[in-house]
C-alpha cells in the first residue's frame, strides 16, 4: 500500500486517500472470480457467465482483479480527478476522500457488511512451515514477503528500463516540462494509477486470508500504508519499501513487548510515530525537498 501510495503522488504532485477502498473492491473481485455461482456471494453468477473457465484458481482471479481494479482506478482518475485541474491538490484530495465514502458505500451495499473467507494463494496448513534458528516461518509469510520483493523489483526495473519508465519519471521530475517536450503525460498519470491500483488489490488479496475480508478491511491497511509512505518519502518508490518494513516491524515488536499498547492502540502510535519523523525530516527517511524558484 506504501508503493501504490507512492507511484500516485510521484507521478501526478497528488494523494490517492480512495486507494484503499479501489484495493479493497479488487479483493471483493478476486473473491467473486474464484467462487462459483451462488446467490450468497454478488456477482458469481455475472463472472460465470462472462469469465470462461469459471471459478478460476486463485492466482488467476487475483490477476483478473488486478486488471479489473486497474481499469476502475485509470477511470476515476480520467473522469474525475483530472477534471480538479493542474493547480488544485486541495479539491483532488476533498475528491478522493469523497470517492473513499462511495466506494465503501458501493461495497457495503454490493456485498453486504458481512465477514467473509478468503483462500490464501499460499500453503496455510499447520504443518506448513519452516524452522530457522529456532524460529517458524510459515510459508504464507514466505510467500507473501517473496511476492512483493517480486513486485518491488518488477516496478523498479520498468521505471529504470522501458520506455514508460522514461516518461514517468520525467513527469515526476518536472510535468510543464515534460509535457513542452512531447511526453503524454495524461497516459502516465493513468499508468501511475493503474499500477498502484493493482499493487493495492494485490496486497489485500495477500492479507485478506489473515484479517477477514470485510467492507471496511483495508481502512487500518490503508493507514499503516500512508503513515509507511510518509515516513519513507512519498516521492520515492525505496522509501516506500523501507518505510513498509519499518512500520511493520515496529508495530510487531510495540503490539508483543509494550504492554501498554496493545492491537488498538497500534494505529494512533504509528501516527505518532509519522508526525514525529515529519517533525525531524519532513521529507521523510528517503525523500527528496522540492526546490522552489523565487
Amino acid at each position: 500500500m506504501a508503493l501504490a501510495f507512492s507511484l500516485v503522488y510521484k507521478c501526478s504532485g497528488r494523494l490517492n486517500l480512495a486507494q484503499g477502498e479501489i484495493a479493497n473492491i479488487g479483493t471483493y473481485l478476486a473473491l467473486v472470480f474464484a467462487t462459483a455461482a451462488t446467490p450468497a456471494l454478488a456477482g458469481t453468477g455475472l463472472a460465470n457467465t462472462l469469465v470462461p473457465l469459471h471459478p478460476l484458481p486463485v492466482w488467476a482471479s487475483i490477476v483478473m482483479a488486478m486488471i479489473t481494479a486497474a481499469a476502475l482506478a485509470v477511470a476515476i482518475e480520467r473522469w474525475i480527478i483530472r477534471r480538479s485541474g493542474d493547480n488544485a491538490p486541495v479539491v483532488s484530495i476533498g475528491l478522493t476522500i469523497g470517492m473513499l465514502l462511495v466506494l465503501n458505500s458501493t461495497t457495503i451495499f454490493v456485498w453486504k457488511p458481512v465477514n467473509r473467507g478468503f483462500r490464501s494463494p499460499f500453503p496455510t496448513d499447520a504443518r506448513d512451515f519452516v524452522t530457522i534458528g529456532g524460529a517458524r516461518l510459515r510459508y504464507e509469510y514466505i510467500g507473501t514477503l517473496t511476492t512483493l520483493l517480486l513486485v518491488v523489483a518488477l516496478v523498479s526495473l520498468i521505471l529504470n528500463r522501458t520506455k514508460f519508465g522514461l516518461a514517468f519519471r520525467a513527469v515526476s521530475s518536472d510535468a510543464g516540462t515534460a509535457r513542452l517536450m512531447g511526453v503524454r503525460s495524461g497516459r502516465v498519470l493513468s499508468g501511475g494509477w493503474a499500477a498502484a491500483a493493482a499493487i493495492g488489490t494485490l496486497a489485500g488479496c495477500l492479507v485478506a486470508n489473515r484479517v477477514i475480508l470485510e467492507p471496511n478491511m483495508m481502512v487500518r491497511l490503508l493507514v499503516f500504508g500512508f503513515a509507511a509512505a510518509t515516513i519513507g518519502g512519498l516521492d520515492s518508490l525505496s522509501g516506500a519499501v523501507v518505510g513498509g518494513l519499518a512500520v511493520g516491524v515496529l508495530e510487531t515488536l510495540m503490539i508483543g513487548y509494550v504492554r501498554l499498547i496493545g492491537a488498538d492502540l497500534s494505529v494512533p502510535v504509528m501516527l505518532l510515530i509519522m508526525v514525529i519523523t515529519l517533525l525531524v525530516r519532513p521529507t521523510g527517511l528517503l525523500g527528496t525537498a522540492r526546490v522552489t524558484r523565487v
